[in-house]
């Protein structure tokens, strides 16, 4: 787990920077959104904005998702780049919602910022919500019937009549 004192790191520099391996374990993605095999490389770079910070992040890896047509299993290479805005969570019981406040993200403690939460989020937004192992993949093959059951074809010669 990567956390962050935000607070006392930025009141000695104006910009923070690190590597970080990360273990699949640590990253704990929920089972059904995939599966990380092997530990994934996160390169953070942070700087101080008013009202919060800038998270640019660069998140490499592979993720093994099920494919939505054919159903097997496949590895998807991730290379995500995001510049993200994070901010303390509003203080007041209501808030209104502008346009611009969708585009952040939000932390409840400053001097633990826990930098995993945010790569687990990046990650889970950038898994295709159809997960396809080819685009021309054609599904599981349908077996043609056959052998049917005829003792009802003559019920078929009633539609007819």
């Amino acid at each position: 787990m990567v956390v962050l004192n935000l607070k006392e790191i930025f009141k000695r520099r104006s910009k923070f920077t690190g590597f970080y391996r990360l273990s699949p374990k640590e990253v704990r993605l929920p089972a059904d959104m995939g599966e990380l095999i092997e530990p994934i490389d996160v390169f953070v770079e942070i700087t101080k904005e008013k009202g919060g910070y800038r998270v640019h992040m660069n998140i490499e890896g592979s993720i093994t998702l099920e494919c939505s047509r054919c159903l097997s299993v496949f590895n998807k290479d991730m290379n995500i780049s995001e510049n993200i805005k994070i901010e303390p969570y509003p203080t007041r019981d209501v808030i209104q919602i502008k346009p611009k406040d969708l585009e952040v993200s939000f932390f409840e403690d400053e001097e633990n910022f826990n930098l995993v939460d945010l790569v687990r989020e990046q990650i889970i937004l950038s898994i295709p919500i159809k997960p396809l192992c080819d685009p021309e993949c054609r599904g599981i093959p349908v077996e043609e019937e056959t052998k049917g059951d005829h003792r009802f074809s003559v019920l078929k010669k009633l539609l007819y009549k």
